[in-house]
């Protein structure tokens, strides 16, 4: 024994040696604490109240630091926040390899960096759709359409890193068994988000991409379809006597897009000319329009103004038709009602023809200009397509004459496959 210090330590700390003390100082309570060190800075503090405590003492950046390990207890009473032997040695052993490595042990431990904000589908969409700025309204409220009913729906809170192709395929081929056409709507806007999506790095593939081969009937079909000449001659039969039939023949025989033909107006139509208004053209309500918007002015040829309606109280040449009994509805008529008209009778789909669509008449004016000899330049200038230079209302008559010429040869081409017969009409 030690005097006031209870058994004499000899080498290292031992349970023997601990239980002896504790035992000690029961009865001799010391009258100020003192230390018991091992070697390297291990050792214990024994407290007036008898209490033994294990502690680390090191030198960090020219300081002297206590770093206090815990309360003794045998291996058989320990419970927290006491500690057995090992335990402290254990303790010890970690903080004495964190000053090696430059760390106090006594510094605080940096606090975890925040955890990422998952991205998921519900968050991903509405910043995709703040994107779009280039896109002209109406796309943009497709897509906002598309994604929100179709998309959202389904994945508003899966993680966009966690969808996988599997995942777009069984989307798309559930909205397909319904609606073929949504369908390719759908991958096609899901396709575009994605894109963005991996751009930022929200996500680390697009899931969208090759869906189209594993899913029958959503692949694009009207991105360059191009009715032949037999195929005019069988729409021209079947539509005709129709109003919607005799919006889609105006396609036809202007090019005009066709929610610029649905929605033409009579005050828009002077003598043999149709001017558009660009408020109605999507191409020149693009807020990043690098000019000033410019109308577009289009030959009716006499064929053309033969499938214009008698005028009506509207201005519309084509005004919407209410439904149900005492319906109405007002403005022009929407193109998807044309759309609507190809597919309606189910024994009849597209006129009998393999898929098209009323864009693809537009196109099919385009290739069949090539095809008869006008100059690219000029059906171009029909489609309001002319690129480079400054184009705003001062060359708005520019191609006047090229567009005539164009579409005159266009008309007398088309009426030659429906009489072909007959004399064809003057129409100069």
């Amino acid at each position: 024994m030690t005097k006031d210090k209870g058994p004499e330590l000899k080498g290292d700390l031992t349970d023997i040696y601990l239980k002896a003390l504790r035992a000690w100082l029961k009865t001799h309570p010391p009258e100020k604490e003192y230390d018991i060190r091992e070697r390297h800075g291990f050792g214990i503090r024994v407290r007036k109240t008898g209490m033994i405590t294990f502690f680390y003492m090191y030198h960090f950046n020219g300081k002297r630091r206590f770093l206090n390990l815990g309360p003794y207890a045998p291996p058989s009473e320990a419970r927290t926040p006491y500690i057995t032997l090992a335990e402290a040695r254990t303790k010890y052993s970690a903080a004495f390899g964190q000053v090696g490595a430059g760390i106090d042990p006594l510094t605080p431990p940096p606090e975890p960096p925040p955890v990422p904000e998952v991205m998921t589908v519900g968050k991903l969409i509405p910043l995709y759709l703040e994107s779009l700025t280039s896109l002209v309204p109406r796309s943009v409220k497709q897509q906002t359409r598309t994604l929100n009913n179709d998309v959202l729906k389904v994945w508003e809170q899966r993680p966009v890193k966690a969808i996988s192709r599997p995942d777009a395929i069984a989307l798309i081929s559930d909205i397909q068994k319904r609606a073929p056409g949504q369908a390719r709507n759908v991958k096609k806007a899901g396709q575009t988000m994605f894109e963005y999506a991996v751009a930022r790095g929200h996500a680390l593939f697009n899931p969208f991409v090759g869906v189209q081969k594993q899913v029958r009937g959503i692949a694009p079909k009207s991105g360059d379809r191009v009715l032949s000449d037999k195929e005019i001659k069988i729409i021209w039969e079947q539509v005709k006597d129709t109003e919607k039939g005799r919006a889609l023949l105006l396609m036809l025989l202007t090019g005009q897009r066709p929610g610029e033909v649905t929605g033409m107006m009579w005050s828009e139509i002077e003598a043999d000319w149709w001017q558009i208004n660009w408020r109605r053209i999507k191409t020149e309500i693009n807020p990043n329009l690098s000019r000033p918007p410019s109308d577009h002015r289009v030959y009716l040829t006499p064929l053309a103004k033969s499938f214009l309606p008698p005028k009506s109280d509207s201005d519309y040449v084509f005004p919407a038709r209410g439904r149900g009994r005492g319906a109405q509805a007002e403005g022009g008529m929407r193109p998807g009602t044309i759309s609507h008209e190809l597919t309606e009778d189910k024994t009849n789909q597209y006129l009998g023809l393999p898929r098209w669509t009323p864009k693809d008449l537009r196109r099919t004016l385009r290739t069949g200009m090539a095809r008869i000899g006008v100059p690219e330049e000029h059906a171009e200038a029909v489609l309001n397509h002319i690129q480079g230079g400054v184009k705003s209302v001062y060359n708005l008559y520019k191609y006047d004459k090229q567009k005539k010429a164009a579409l005159i040869k266009w008309s007398k081409h088309v009426e030659s496959l429906i009489h072909p017969k007959t004399v064809k009409r003057a129409c100069l």
